[in-house]
Formats: C-alpha cells, structure tokens, sequence
C-alpha cells in the first residue's frame, strides 16, 4: 500500500527522471481500466456514462471514454464543470482529443435522459481530496451514487481520502476502484467495493532510483 505523498514523489519520479510523460502516465491509466471493463463485462454495446472532473483524474476518464468507444461501447462524458475550468494541460489535450472525435461531452450539465445505463465510471476527482467536497462535485456525487447500474471509481472513489479512508462530507460508493500502479492507504472493500490495480507504466523497481 502507499500514501498519496509518495504517489505523487513516484509520478514526479517517472516525469522527471526517468523522462516518462504526465501524458503517457495519463494514456496508461485510462486505456488500461478500459480494458479491464472490457474484459469483465464486454463493453461492445453497453451504454457507459463517463463522469469526469477537471484535473488529471478526469483526464483519466477521458482516456477510458475514448477507449471504451474503440471496444463498442455507446459512452457521453459528463465534465463537472464547463471546459474552461480545466485545470492541466493533459486533460486539455484529452478533452480535446473526446471532442474531435465526437463523443457526446456534457459539460457543466448532465444528459437529458439517464435511464438505460449499463456502466457509470467515477473520474472526478482521484486522490487528492482532503477537504469537503462542495458545490458541483457534491451534485454530482450524488446523481452518481443514485444510478442504477454498475458504478466504477478510476483510482480512488470521489470524495474518500485515499490516506485516511474518511469520507470528505460526500463520496462516491462504487462497486468497483480501479486503482492506479499501488493500492492507497485509506482504500478497502468498505469504501471501493472491489479494487483492482492496474499499470500506469512505471515498474516498481524504478520507485527506488534515486532514493
């Protein structure tokens, strides 16, 4: 298991020195939970709703919604806030990347109809979250939490501190956490349902370069 803290000394460790892109990172992430959904539960024909916040963790959700339309699924995205409240440059580039090819992209308002969903994935907000989850996010959550259908968090469930495992106020209650490259300290089955760890692309013995 490891903290948040040394996620983030692990992704600013493969950026930096071992000269491996935010953006491939981002790539790895996204294409690798889509695979695991695929290969659980044939994404060809389902309806996958795709909820994504305006950092990297939705960044991460853009990539499995372009993914998961290479694998057959009908998918929307759902972006938290409007487009221009995203934060980093590799979201940027994946938003745009979901815009040109055409993908339904909601942003700042939800689809008209929710009914009919197979598969919702959580993108919102990741590891981060310390404080309350607020406004927006806390809308969302909510609409998430009350659809009836299989419901996926990618890295860590929105709103639930991946070190403690405290809910901050209001989180998402997934079946299943696809985690990225280790499981974090405050995950378990109570607040991720089943977790599964999946490759970002850094082997773990280059965790220890540097050191």
């Amino acid at each position: 298991m490891i903290s948040v803290e040394e996620m983030k000394k692990i992704d600013e460790h493969a950026q930096n020195v071992l000269g491996i892109p935010a953006l491939i990172l981002m790539e790895n992430a996204g294409a690798n939970a889509a695979r695991i959904m695929h290969e659980r539960f044939n994404l060809e024909e389902k309806n996958v709703i795709v909820f994504c916040g305006t950092g990297n963790n939705g960044g991460d959700g853009l990539v499995f919604a372009r993914h998961a339309t290479k694998y057959g699924a009908s998918v929307c995205v759902v972006l938290v806030k409007p487009e221009k409240y995203i934060r980093t440059s590799e979201a940027k580039t994946n938003y745009n990347i979901t815009r040109n090819l055409k993908i339904n992209i909601y942003a700042g308002k939800l689809p008209e109809s929710l009914k009919d969903i197979d598969i919702a994935i959580d993108a919102m907000l990741g590891i981060g979250v310390k404080d309350d989850v607020k406004g927006p996010y806390a809308m969302m959550v909510d609409v998430f939490n009350k659809l009836n259908c299989i419901k996926v968090s990618l890295d860590c469930p929105s709103g639930i501190n991946a070190d403690t495992g405290r809910t901050c106020k209001v989180a998402v209650n997934p079946d299943i956490t696809i985690t990225f490259h280790d499981i974090k300290k405050g995950l378990n089955q109570s607040n991720c349902g089943e977790i599964i760890v999946t490759d970002i692309g850094i082997n773990k013995e280059a965790e220890k370069i540097g050191d």
